[in-house]
């Protein structure tokens, strides 16, 4: 089957012939059914749906790509894939690039991850904010296990996976600051990552710095008593792109929300990118200052949920492939993947944990997996049927029941309509969680855990007597563990 007009004449305008036989149209179709198959529909929909086949005059396999981004993408991600299908595919074995819209040279699809190393090594690179000396050490671009590759798409993050690779593929921030927020192993760190290191990957490189907050906080204080913060502040307004995670510690902390804030604004006015990621959505955050407030939900703001069943399962499956690399002799049974997707609803970390555990237990000691040696791994890490509770979960129950926000039980406030709901939070932290008394009050806006005592010893009073806050806390204790 021939080519589309449009493809046709596309491809004419590029410098390529089309194949009229059908054959290159045929194995096109059997190669982008099984690069469905690995990299699931959502990222196959992104990224390799868009992809068109043609022959160079040459006699090569040339497929296009709509935009250089595309192009390199695709190019690192499934490059080496790519050739290796279509090599099994097709007889004639003919040479495979890649090319992207309006390109009048054909570059071959090899995956460029060796380039980067190599020009890190001549360059000076991008130092990062000591925790001694304020100074600098070594770059914290992305972890190379966290790549937009090894990211599964669903419905959860879908938006914020779209918005990192539109981010980086734009010439200019067309968002500034992005903002991801969600609960804890949801994904946040594994997107900054990756992002990051495309960013430092990508056709037109960008200096892109990585730090968690303790890593900004840590330096900023240490910058400052040892009376030197100018080093600090080259460090991190001296890149295209600076990215902060867990941006919630620093929330209550002044001089660092000011050190913070106007870092944000020195790298937004010279039209530098700036990514951030908390636990908590920015309109939420216990911050001082309302200009930064403002500035953080000024930009855009990516929610990423827990995944779903299916994105689970993409999770879990995305796992053992990487798992096989150090141990061939890995076999996970269709019916064991299914069984733990179907259990683990946690997150991401909990499926992960759970393999290490189940690839101890057998790939290890060269037994096979077998659904015994998973409901040992179950039992032991007490993750059988239960979901585990957090303080946010509670936090955000509280809160509904009781028509406040979780900003409101976490704040200063000393109302009745907030002191009820956040002594009745603090009961079920406590009751509900394995968390200590300090991490509690930490989590309360930073209070003392002798605020925490003081709040189960008076929800405990009251339900001693009778109060209606019994009822309460029983609606409550179902819905939280229903």
């Amino acid at each position: 089957m021939a080519l589309n007009k449009l493809a046709v004449a596309e491809a004419k305008t590029a410098g390529f012939e089309v194949d009229g036989t059908g054959g290159i149209s045929a194995i096109w179709r059997q190669v982008r059914s099984r690069l469905r198959d690995e990299c699931g529909q959502a990222l196959y929909s992104q990224e390799i749906a868009r992809l068109r086949v043609s022959v160079s005059e040459s006699g090569a396999v040339v497929i296009v790509a709509p935009s250089q981004f595309n192009r390199d993408w695709v190019e690192d991600h499934w490059g080496a894939r790519i050739r290796a299908i279509w090599s099994e595919l097709d007889a004639t074995h003919r040479a495979v690039h890649l090319v992207d819209e309006g390109s009048s040279e054909a570059q071959p699809v090899v995956a460029r991850r060796a380039e980067p190393a190599a020009r890190l090594a001549a360059e000076p690179p991008v130092k990062e904010a000591q925790t001694t000396s304020g100074s600098a050490a070594d770059p914290a671009i992305g972890e190379t296990r966290f790549t937009f590759d090894s990211f599964r798409v669903g419905p959860a993050n879908e938006v914020a996976a779209a918005a990192a690779r539109t981010v980086v593929g734009a010439q200019t921030p067309p968002f500034n600051p992005v903002f991801f927020y969600g609960d804890y192993g949801v994904g946040k760190t594994h997107l900054m990552h990756a992002m990051a290191s495309a960013f430092e990957h990508t056709s037109r490189p960008r200096k892109a710095l990585y730090l968690t907050a303790e890593e900004f906080l840590s330096g900023f204080v240490t910058a400052m008593r040892a009376r030197d913060t100018i080093a600090f502040k080259e460090t991190v307004r001296g890149v295209d792109v600076l990215l902060i995670d867990d941006v919630h510690f620093i929330a209550g902390k002044l001089k660092t929300e000011d050190e913070l804030l106007n870092t944000i604004a020195a790298l937004i006015a010279e039209n530098k990118q700036v990514v951030l990621a908390s636990h908590r959505p920015p309109a939420e955050l216990q911050v001082s200052d309302d200009r930064l407030r403002s500035l953080l939900t000024g930009g855009l703001s990516c929610p990423l949920g827990k995944p779903d069943l299916d994105l689970r399962r993409q999770i879990l499956d995305c796992k053992i492939a990487q798992a096989k690399c150090h141990y061939p002799v890995l076999d996970v049974p269709e019916a064991v993947r299914d069984f733990l997707a179907a259990r683990i609803t946690t997150g991401p970390r909990e499926l992960e944990g759970v393999l290490n555990n189940v690839i101890c237990r057998t790939a290890l000691l060269g037994l096979p997996v077998t659904m015994e040696a998973v409901s040992t791994a179950l039992r032991e890490l007490s993750l059988n049927s239960e979901r585990r509770l957090t303080v946010d979960d509670i936090q955000k129950a509280v809160a509904s029941h009781y028509g406040v926000t979780p900003a409101d039980i976490c704040s200063k406030r000393r109302t009745q309509s907030v002191v009820r709901p956040r002594h009745v939070a603090m009961y079920l932290a406590k009751t509900m969680t394995t968390r200590s008394l300090p991490d509690i009050g930490r989590r309360f806006g930073g209070r003392d855990h002798s605020t925490v005592i003081h709040a189960v010893n008076k929800v405990t009073a009251l339900l001693e007597a009778g109060d209606p806050v019994g009822d309460d806390i029983d609606r409550l204790t179902r819905e939280l563990q229903g």
